[in-house]
């Protein structure tokens, strides 16, 4: 138990210091990629199997929040931008339309275990919106990696069933993207505390295994 407690507070003290960033903001992009693999409903065809699709997105590091429960270390932030970047579905289409959106990293503290996930949402953006909204969502784990693009369509705020589906992707990638030169940094020296208290805390839970956790 006095373990348990100790490791606790190393997380929630390495939380703190990841979590003091400067006055501006900083993007942490971040990119995905895959193969079509299969569609469901009104989106995508068979022509598009086997082709490639890329995705860009990003989260404010000083918009990282904490939670620590008693299974659980969870560090979360809005998603800021996401949008399609090249594939067989073109490039430039927002995965961001109504603004919502989050990505999660998930410590579970007796096995030491990571869970990451990132969406957005799909709903209209207004009460009687009409056109299409795209969406994302990708979970990371021990067993692997999914990604699905999603398509709803609406018609004065009511989803056309008929023409809204969903693409899995497989082949799946997961890598930083490439965020402008000149967004600001987090204090070097900050970073480099958090790290060491992060894995200092998590080596204990996984031995030699090191969790992946939310670019800072």
């Amino acid at each position: 138990m006095m373990v348990q407690n100790s490791i606790k507070a190393l997380l929630v003290s390495a939380a703190a210091v990841c979590c003091v960033c400067p006055a501006n903001a900083q993007a942490v992009y971040l990119e995905a990629s895959g193969t079509v693999d299969s569609f469901h409903g009104g989106f995508g065809s068979g022509s598009d199997l086997g082709q490639s699709v890329t995705l860009d997105f990003s989260y404010d590091s000083a918009s990282l929040s904490q939670l620590l429960t008693p299974t659980d270390y969870i560090l979360s932030a809005p998603i800021t931008y996401a949008s399609i970047v090249s594939g067989v579905y073109g490039s430039g289409i927002d995965l961001e339309r109504g603004g919502f959106g989050s990505i999660v990293d998930d410590v579970n503290l007796g096995d030491g275990s990571v869970t990451s996930t990132a969406w957005t949402s799909i709903d209209p953006p207004s009460l009687m919106y009409t056109g299409e909204v795209f969406g994302f969502s990708l979970l990371q784990n021990a067993a692997g990696n999914t990604l699905d693009l999603i398509r709803n369509v609406y018609d004065k705020g009511v989803l056309d069933v008929r023409n809204s589906g969903s693409v899995s992707l497989s082949n799946i990638t997961v890598g930083d993207g490439v965020a402008p030169a000149s967004a600001p940094e987090i204090d070097p020296s900050s970073a480099a505390s958090a790290l060491t208290l992060l894995l200092g805390g998590l080596a204990v839970l996984r031995g030699r295994h090191k969790p992946k956790m939310l670019a800072a």
